[in-house]
């Protein structure tokens, strides 16, 4: 073979040798891209679609409330089903500081709670539509129950009168709380004390927390801001009319106090609230409600 030849064939050799690499070398690196931008791409289109996936939970709960009469006929699987779907919304409130929102205004229908009558729309054998109405100007808070529901055309009515104020974190008394580490307190038991931080059911901000430095960890001692989200509520009087005249009216014990936490609230129209005789989540009832206009 000669020396011409010889060449040739080393020169093509060589070349074929580096574009197999360069066809190896771009494969890999364009999986490694496609592989790295699978993540990216997901995260975009959860960011993008927010309000999308916002609306679409409003729609599932519609559909999963409908058949449940605003929650007095909710089986207990209805119940978790409908409990989990307002969680997951919970966790997407547009608003830090729900409770002193000017959007908590208003009338609201309770299309669906776990509550006791009346507040859950039903009194006795009657059944009709129960509202949240509030005052922030006067600083009340009314539980209102119509039957057979518009409130031009009640026959029955009952009308739980409150008023608020931003709660502090302190624990209410209830004759339930038997607990023997907290009967001989003195001092006001607070939320903190039998519930844990809400600072530890932030995963984010557990997970940040390990590389902030001692002095960013240990710096940080000031009280929660229980009042952002929920008020002290101080029920006043109860009245019940039927057809307009007064048969009942019941006054309330000085101290009939519940919390009510605004876990939900947005600008269109939907809030939830967690109501409670004492604070604790383990004894609260929820109200999915909507704006009436």
């Amino acid at each position: 073979m000669n020396l011409r030849l010889q060449s040739l064939i080393l020169f093509w050799a060589s070349t074929s040798s580096l574009c197999i690499l360069h066809v190896q070398s771009f494969t890999v690196s364009s999986h490694i891209r496609s592989s790295s931008a699978l993540p990216t791409r997901t995260s975009l289109d959860s960011i993008t679609s927010t309000a999308r996936s916002t609306e679409e939970l409003k729609d599932q709960l519609e559909s999963e409330i409908q058949s449940t009469s605003r929650g007095l006929s909710a089986s207990s699987d209805q119940q978790k089903k409908i409990d989990s779907l307002v969680r997951e919304l919970e966790l997407k409130c547009p608003l830090k500081e729900p409770a002193r929102s000017s959007l908590m205004e208003g009338k609201w229908i309770v299309e669906y709670t776990t509550a006791p009558p009346p507040s859950n729309g039903k009194l006795g054998p009657f059944v009709g539509i129960a509202r949240q109405i509030i005052d922030l100007d006067q600083g009340t808070y009314t539980n209102y129950l119509s039957v057979p529901g518009e409130i031009e055309k009640e026959w029955l009515s009952a009308r739980l009168e409150a008023t608020y104020v931003e709660w502090n974190g302190d624990l209410l008394d209830d004759a339930r709380v038997i607990s023997s580490d907290v009967q001989d307190r003195t001092d006001p038991l607070k939320v903190d004390d039998v519930v844990p931080s809400k600072q530890g059911d932030n995963w984010l901000e557990a997970l940040t927390s390990i590389f902030q430095g001692k002095e960013s960890f240990t710096g940080n001692t000031s009280e929660p801001d229980y009042g952002a989200d929920s008020w002290k509520v101080d029920f006043k009087t109860l009245t019940i009319k039927v057809f307009g005249f007064q048969v009942v009216q019941m006054k309330f014990d000085e101290g009939t106090s519940r919390v009510w936490k605004m876990s939900y609230l947005d600008d269109e129209g939907t809030r939830i609230v967690r109501a409670g005789r004492t604070g604790k989540d383990d004894d609260s009832m929820l109200f999915y409600m909507q704006r009436e206009d």
